[in-house]
């Protein structure tokens, strides 16, 4: 939930509900991944996480293991600006080329960093040479207002940067899954006001990729404690 001020105007509230989509096999252009519908359907066993769900091969061993992460595919919520006097579209709340591209990087990384290193495994950028490919997809996402704002906006105060549901299946070289996973990710959540709902702060670019890059970080050192 969002809670945005034009200065000391009060906008719109916004409820983002989680959703998910069905899985396909690995490409260039994969699909958002998600959970089976039913736990166990796919032959993999439930771990013990803080995520909301992740599941495995049995004895699934990524030691050394080289990875393919494919380009993030987003299912935007679809909105339109609240704010005063605001000529934004739906599109303006969607990230561009070079955002795509720059958070393609950061997750690639990220997962890198805090997955596959305690597993001596390394990230490629050949598909053909990879042992395995990770979709990875943000369904139901959200900004809080758009990154490249027209110089006469005003400004927005909100509790957080973004929202989104990260949902990731991990394939083999055969296409047969080996790992999914999925989580809500309220995206630089700021807690600790005194009143209801959360701390605001000002929403700008620098701000959203610096909580991206936190959120991103927690998220997938979760799921390695979640496979150990």
């Amino acid at each position: 939930m969002y809670k945005v001020f034009s200065w000391s105007l009060l906008s719109a509230v916004w409820l983002l509900p989680a959703c998910s989509h069905q899985s396909t096999p690995p490409s260039d252009t994969v699909a958002p991944a998600a959970q089976s519908a039913q736990a166990g359907s796919d032959g993999l066993e439930p771990r013990d996480s803080h995520l909301d769900a992740v599941s495995a091969a049995f004895a699934l061993d990524l030691s050394g293991a080289k990875v393919y992460v494919a380009p993030v595919q987003i299912d935007y919520t679809k909105r339109f600006s609240t704010l005063p006097r605001s000529h934004y579209r739906e599109k303006d709340y969607e990230l561009d080329t070079g955002d795509l591209q720059r958070l393609n990087e950061l997750l690639a990384q990220t997962f890198a960093d805090k997955f596959l290193s305690a597993r001596n495994g390394e990230l490629v950028l050949d598909q053909a040479e990879a042992d395995y490919t990770l979709a990875l997809s943000l369904d139901n996402f959200s900004l809080a207002a758009p990154l490249d704002p027209s110089p006469w906006t005003w400004r927005v105060y909100t509790e957080q940067s973004a929202y989104g549901v990260l949902v990731g299946t991990l394939f083999d070289r055969q296409g047969n899954v080996v790992m999914r996973f999925r989580d809500r990710r309220d995206i630089g959540e700021n807690p600790g006001s005194l009143r209801s709902g959360g701390r605001l702060e000002r929403f700008t670019s620098i701000t959203f990729w610096s909580d991206m890059r936190v959120d991103m970080r927690r998220a997938f050192a979760s799921l390695d404690k979640s496979l150990l």
